[in-house]
């Protein structure tokens, strides 16, 4: 059985599901997520629309009392799903990148589900290092959801959530590795259950 027959594309309209993970409803959601999250939290800001940072992934700037300043990108699912979706292509018709393979100018991805008020700070470096290690295989072996546009679609891949949380947790274990060729790639480390 090809992959198409073990997971059909499921669509879902871009626009609709971007208006409301953009609803001014879900604020009070974040700005909670945020005051736990982050305890020294002076201020969460929201940088929804159209402004010079959602060009650049960023969704909501948090000010801490230290004055750091932490980015992020925020998406909002209307139910409760056991994946979370990796956008890897942005419009299949001009083959433009989605989010997860672009490079953010965020710290963080955080990703919630809306029933459930449940929300994942997923760190973005570590985000990024997982998918481009396993990108292929998570394509080839998990299902394809397509957000049906005027005129093309958004592709992504629905990531099981323990899966995705295992491999960031294990990609921040950094194990160097002795080899005599300075252009070869470094592992990550081996799964230790």
């Amino acid at each position: 059985m090809n992959h198409a027959e073990r997971f059909p594309p499921k669509i879902h309209d871009f626009y609709e599901r971007l208006s409301y993970s953009e609803s001014p409803e879900h604020e009070p959601f974040w700005q909670a997520v945020y005051q736990k999250a982050f305890p020294n939290l002076i201020f969460a800001q929201s940088c929804k629309g159209k402004c010079q940072g959602q060009y650049a992934g960023i969704d909501r700037v948090i000010q801490l009392k230290s004055g750091q300043t932490i980015k992020i990108d925020e998406k909002m699912r209307p139910e409760d799903y056991p994946d979370i979706l990796l956008e890897y292509i942005s419009n299949d018709k001009l083959q433009t990148s989605g989010w997860i393979e672009d490079d953010l100018l965020i710290d963080f991805l955080a990703y919630a589900f809306s029933p459930s008020k449940r929300c994942y700070l997923l760190p973005w470096q570590s985000l990024k290092r997982v998918w481009n290690h396993f990108k292929n295989d998570w394509i080839k072996n998990y299902p394809r959801i397509e957000a049906k546009n005027p005129g093309y679609k958004t592709i992504s891949v629905a990531i099981p959530i323990p899966i995705l949380l295992n491999e960031i947790k294990n990609s921040m274990i950094i194990k160097i590795v002795a080899t005599n060729d300075p252009n070869q790639p470094l592992p990550l480390p081996e799964n230790s259950d």
